[in-house]
């Protein structure tokens, strides 16, 4: 695929961490994924777009932007994007975009004015991007990342697509461009279980 170069690290330490149970901390590929719902495998392992994967399992994809803009950490100022992606009108995939605020004046600044633009649509045109590892994590109701997406979907009304006690699953990696690094959360909602191609 043209885009994104995709690298990954392999041997036995990856293979060590995924014997565990991948629950309360995030965990690379391969091993980790022997602990994930085998129906959210294409999605979890998915290196390309997940966008375009997700168009594939439903007739409208649609970006909601949940909020954007430029906030001061202990890291520092930071820019940070969340949206939910949504299948024919359902949330599937929560996801969080950070970057440090003074890329958005050099490698990243496109990415100021991006609105309801799906982020993959751009990542994978551009041949000068590399993805780092993916990493998983299973989150349970009291994950911090677990309220967040919680919080973001009882604003927008669709509190009942996570039930409380759900567990939901989580991937996350790294994008960098001409030294500058984009960190990408994704958190998978129960709907996405069900998803099927062509449907």
């Amino acid at each position: 695929m043209p885009g994104v170069v995709a690298t990954s690290r392999r041997g036995a330490a990856g293979l060590a961490q995924g014997r565990a149970r991948a629950s309360g901390r995030w965990r690379e590929l391969p091993g980790a994924a022997a602990c994930a719902p085998r129906e959210l495998l294409p999605f979890l392992l998915e290196r390309g777009s997940l966008s375009q994967l997700l168009r594939a399992h439903g007739r409208e994809f649609r970006v909601l932007r949940l909020g954007q803009g430029l906030h001061a950490g202990p890291a520092g100022v930071l820019w940070t994007r969340e949206v939910l992606l949504l299948l024919d009108g359902v949330p599937v995939v929560w996801a969080r975009s950070v970057l440090p605020a003074d890329a958005l004046r050099g490698a990243w600044r496109a990415l100021r004015g991006f609105g309801t633009r799906a982020l993959g649509d751009w990542l994978f045109q551009r041949g000068d991007v590399r993805r780092g590892p993916l990493e998983l994590r299973r989150l349970g109701g009291a994950d911090p990342a677990a309220r967040a997406v919680a919080r973001a979907l009882a604003r927008t009304g669709f509190r009942a697509e996570t039930p409380g006690n759900a567990t939901l699953w989580a991937r996350r990696s790294a994008f960098v461009r001409r030294g500058s690094e984009l960190a990408l959360t994704e958190v998978f909602l129960p709907p996405a279980k069900r998803l099927r191609r062509g449907a």
